[in-house]
């Protein structure tokens, strides 16, 4: 499958995130096994998912707030870590593909500033629209935001996935051994999402007891 395929489809379950559906398909545990099925490795998706998961799980994407887009960053190391698995040198290539995720959740969050500064101008239109009773108007304008965001992030995960494949093949110049070096790189993950994640069960079950 091309790299723009799967930026679209990156792009399409990106919506989930704030924009449309809201049915979860978007947190990396869903997304990233939905990938690794596509790309035919499904047992590395459902890992570097949860690992994703727990990684991104302090991250509310909610109100004005500017976030990475943590999301987007997990589908896109997933996807990375498996397009070059044949590399053989599976320490390194995550490593590798989790930098490129951490860099781009960083360009995303730029992206995202600009895509509410785009909706800002829609919400104006929607309220010209409004007055004039234009249900039409405000459907499509409604669609245009949704548009928006797709083609921005599809165009976010399609420059990683192309840095991506300029980037990756030099690891094939490095020794096999040195793979070894980098052994710890999966558990240092997983400590730092579980790290994130047991304050949040801590506050979760407080509230719950104090009722």
């Amino acid at each position: 499958m091309s790299n723009l395929w799967i930026a679209f489809i990156i792009g399409f379950l990106g919506l989930d995130t704030t924009v449309a559906f809201q049915v979860l398909i978007s947190q990396p545990i869903f997304a990233c096994s939905i990938l690794g099925g596509i790309l035919g490795n499904f047992p590395l998706g459902v890992e570097i998912g949860i690992m994703m998961q727990l990684f991104w799980l302090y991250m509310i994407p909610a109100g004005a707030t500017k976030f990475p887009e943590g999301n987007i960053a997990s589908m896109i190391t997933c996807v990375i870590a498996i397009q070059y698995q044949g590399l053989e040198m599976p320490n390194l290539v995550f490593a590798a593909s989790f930098l490129f995720g951490i860099l781009f959740s960083y360009l995303g969050a730029q992206l995202t500033t600009i895509d509410r500064k785009l909706n800002g101008q829609i919400v104006d239109w929607m309220l010209e629209a409004a007055q004039n009773a234009s249900i039409r108007k405000i459907t499509l304008l409604d669609l245009l935001s949704i548009l928006i965001y797709f083609l921005l992030m599809s165009i976010l995960a399609y420059v990683a996935l192309a840095c991506a494949g300029f980037l990756m093949p030099f690891l094939s110049e490095f020794p096999v051994r040195i793979d070894d070096k980098f052994t710890a790189i999966k558990p240092i993950v997983w400590g730092i999402g579980i790290a994130f994640t047991i304050p949040m069960l801590y506050q979760a079950v407080k509230q719950i007891k104090m009722f």
